[in-house]
C-alpha cells in the first residue's frame, strides 16, 4: 500500500451494525443491507491501520462475511438491496445487532 493513495476496502458482516460503531471504528462509512448484513467501506493507508480496523470489528463481536479491496472509482458492493444508514450520534444506540440479538456469531 502506498500512503499517498490509501486502499480502499470493502468489508460485509453479519447483522446491521449502529451508527456510533463508525466513529468508533475509524470513520467507516456503514449502509445496511436488506439482506441482514452491514458493509463498510474505508480507505486505510496500510496494513497496520487495517489490522486495527479488522481487530476493532472482532472486539465488537462482528462476524466478518467478506473483506475485498473496492474497485477503482466505487466502493459499492454488487448486488442486493440497500439501505442507508441514517445518520444520528456517534453514541447513539447500543452494540451491533441482528433482530433482537447480536451481531451474529458466538
Amino acid at each position: 500500500m502506498n500512503p499517498a493513495r490509501p486502499t480502499t476496502y470493502v468489508i460485509r458482516v453479519d447483522g446491521h451494525l449502529d451508527d456510533h460503531w463508525s466513529t468508533l471504528l475509524d470513520g467507516l462509512t456503514l449502509v445496511r443491507d436488506a439482506d441482514g448484513t452491514t458493509t463498510l467501506t474505508c480507505p486505510v493507508a496500510d496494513q497496520t491501520q487495517l489490522h486495527g480496523v479488522l481487530t476493532g470489528l472482532r472486539d465488537i463481536g462482528a462476524t466478518l462475511i467478506e473483506l475485498r479491496t473496492a474497485t477503482p472509482g466505487t466502493a459499492r458492493v454488487s448486488g442486493g438491496s440497500r439501505t442507508p444508514a441514517p445518520r444520528s450520534s456517534p453514541r447513539g444506540g447500543g452494540g451491533p445487532r441482528r433482530g433482537a440479538g447480536g451481531a451474529g456469531g458466538a
